[in-house]
């Protein structure tokens, strides 16, 4: 019967959100009530022929019993509220004044040896088209630089300076035909090495496969990890990519709003965007697996039939944010553009589709009151 079930735990506030998600639409003659125990809940659906109930056990967490609030039940989901007992003694009252963080918890943490492409220098390498295989770079190539470089955002290389300087002209990050600089997920080089035309997007001449971008000089290609196969290159996925490219780009945002706007350029004047908005970086939950995680015990009585289910929960430290997706740059996406507190940073585009799927498979375990809120949809990175 029970499809989901999310329990978001905020033990600063000392409260926790528990979501549930069923399988069908609950009928309106049943009846739904809700036991809070020190250790867990029981939630119990009353009805003509029986009663079914879903033990949800909250680990080594404390609850208040008295102290749910917040209940709404829908067609197929239920989400209620419920106080917490401080995890340490100490902690949220007068006893302690500084409540304990533990950095290496931290769902932003990196690892940097993901940012590298392990490219040799001065030894033959070769690109191909990670979907088909046909080579896309010329004969004999090397490279004698590999560096990276010094943004992982919008390379803007005015930022490099503490000021304009009149008398030199500006600085132009284009590689020469024995340069490879790398950023995170995507190499930069020269388009004279290439086999393909040098337009906006690269696509492979076989099977037209998104390949990357060139600048507006069409004198640097961007390549992709996920598009590209090279020797020493990332054998992660496109959603891997996303994902550590999201976690980076919250990482390097500061301020109370946490938004970064990711853009995947499909043509000349066609792009998309995902506007994401942080609401939690580091929220901890506890999540149900699959179908296959629920176990059932059923008593059978002379007139009715009682089903007992339990799931393992397994805790995850996630990101709880907002999302909105435009396939045009509209006014919300103008704004954000022109505001400073936003990072824009462009994406592949398997990267933009896999990732948007994600976010979306995400937001089915929220129950319809929880998903939408300022016209953002409501999802978790990291489940």
């Amino acid at each position: 019967m029970t499809q989901s079930v999310i329990v978001e735990m905020r033990p600063r506030l000392q409260v926790c959100n528990v979501f549930l998600i069923m399988k069908e639409d609950l009928p309106k003659e049943d009846t739904v009530q809700i036991n809070v125990k020190t250790s867990g809940v029981d939630v119990r659906w009353l009805s003509e022929n029986g009663e079914t109930v879903q033990v949800i056990d909250l680990h080594n967490y404390k609850l208040k019993p008295l102290s749910l609030s917040g209940l709404h039940i829908q067609k197929n989901s239920v989400s209620f509220r419920i106080q917490t007992e401080p995890t340490v003694n100490t902690s949220g009252s007068f006893a302690s004044e500084i409540l304990p963080f533990d950095k290496t918890l931290d769902i932003m943490s990196s690892d940097p040896e993901l940012l590298s492409p392990n490219i040799p220098c001065d030894e033959p390498c070769s690109l191909a088209c990670k979907c088909c295989g046909k080579l896309i770079s010329k004969q004999g190539l090397s490279f004698s630089r590999v560096l990276p470089l010094p943004s992982t955002g919008e390379l803007d290389n005015s930022d490099w300076f503490c000021h304009k300087h009149s008398s030199l002209p500006a600085p132009t990050l284009a590689p020469k035909d024995n340069d490879c600089f790398y950023g995170l997920c995507f190499i930069l080089l020269s388009t004279l090495i290439l086999n393909i035309s040098p337009k906006r997007v690269l696509r492979c001449s076989r099977c037209l496969a998104w390949l990357g971008t060139c600048d507006s000089s069409s004198s640097a290609a961007k390549l992709w990890s996920c598009t590209t196969s090279y020797e020493g290159s990332s054998t992660s996925t496109a959603l891997e990519d996303f994902i550590l490219t999201v976690k980076n780009a919250f990482n390097n945002t500061f301020g109370i709003t946490c938004r970064v706007m990711l853009e995947v350029k499909l043509s000349d004047k066609d792009s998309q965007y995902l506007l994401l908005w942080a609401m939690d970086k580091n929220l901890d939950v506890l999540v149900s697996g699959g179908e296959d995680e629920f176990t059932s015990v059923k008593e059978n009585t002379e007139h009715l039939t009682k089903v007992k289910l339990e799931c393992k929960l397994k805790v995850k430290k996630t990101v709880k944010l907002l999302y909105m997706y435009h396939k045009n740059c509209s006014d919300i996406v103008r704004s954000w553009q022109n505001d400073h507190n936003v990072q824009s940073v462009e994406i592949a585009k398997q990267m933009f589709t896999a990732g948007l799927e994600y976010l979306v498979k995400g937001t089915h375990f929220i129950p319809a009151p929880h998903k939408v809120t300022n016209n953002f949809f409501v999802t978790y990175l990291g489940l």
